[in-house]
């Protein structure tokens, strides 16, 4: 009798799963988006940059660009010559021993 109450309130719970996620859940996006696509679209557009201004009402933007700066090979670092040493014990060693 106590397998079958759990059987039933497994399935209630898948049946109450399967209804929220097919009808709550998008009915619940839907509200979301509406929401915040009336937040973005709201009265003031002028926030937003979608003002009606004629051309002679707009300012002029001006960018003054200077010269790439050069630089010098004295600032990038300091070069390290190096030589590999070849540690004779340990590649000797090893190399009579598996012979």
């Amino acid at each position: 009798m106590t397998l079958l109450r759990i059987i039933g309130i497994f399935i209630l719970i898948y049946l109450v799963f399967r209804l929220i996620t097919m009808y709550v859940m998008p009915w619940l996006l839907r509200k979301f988006i509406e929401r915040q696509r009336k937040k973005f679209y709201g009265e003031d557009h002028s926030k937003r940059g979608h003002s009606k201004q004629s051309s002679d009402e707009r300012e002029d933007v001006h960018i003054n660009i200077k010269g790439k700066k050069k630089v010098s090979s004295d600032d990038i670092g300091e070069y390290v010559d190096f030589k590999e040493i070849k540690d004779k014990d340990i590649s000797g060693s090893k190399s009579k021993k598996k012979k």
